[in-house]
């Protein structure tokens, strides 16, 4: 009956009214929070005591490969096969003067002469794929060459076709096309 007596509009009635419905929601709130947080920190739990399963199988397998280690004994020395060039040098007749093929300039042929071709027919019959990685094996200084008109050239000097290979060099600009 008391209620019945209360007049709404009054100032302390309305603000407990307010205050009420504050934490009325305040509550519910509270609660659908709880049931929603419970729920995903029960899957992170799960996920956590998976992961603590998966760290225990990966100790036990430590364990187990540094036991297996512990038979095994260890290398002393590693030996590696010799390895033997690709043209002995007992082979060559004599080596050509390989500068004479446009864009190959003193430290390419000395490149080249590493990896084993030392005359035209060697250079001849050398892709220019092969060359190309050659230079980029040799850093990037020399990464700017374009060996793709060598063995062309290479051919052309071993024929002894000296006017072709030089009209083939006047149309090359430092070896490039």
């Amino acid at each position: 009956m008391i209620f019945l007596q209360l007049n709404p509009f009054s100032k302390p009635v309305a603000i407990s009214e307010i205050i009420i419905l504050l934490v009325i929601a305040a509550i519910a709130g509270w609660l659908l929070a709880r049931l929603m947080t419970s729920g995903r920190i029960r899957v992170l739990r799960e996920a956590i005591e998976d992961r603590k399963l998966d760290l225990a199988d990966c100790r036990l397998q430590k364990i187990e490969y540094k036991a297996s280690q512990q038979l095994v004994g260890k290398a002393s020395k590693t030996v590696y096969p010799e390895i033997e060039p690709v043209v002995k040098t007992s082979d060559i007749k004599k080596a050509d003067n390989l500068k004479l093929v446009e864009g190959i300039g003193p430290k390419i042929e000395e490149l080249i002469n590493k990896e084993g071709i030392y005359t035209y027919e060697q250079l001849a019959n050398t892709s220019p794929i092969r060359i190309s990685h050659i230079l980029k094996n040799a850093g990037p200084r020399f990464q700017m060459h374009d060996p793709t008109s060598w063995p062309r050239q290479a051919l052309l000097a071993k024929e002894g076709k000296w006017e072709e290979l030089q009209i083939l060099k006047d149309k090359l600009i430092s070896g490039r096309q």
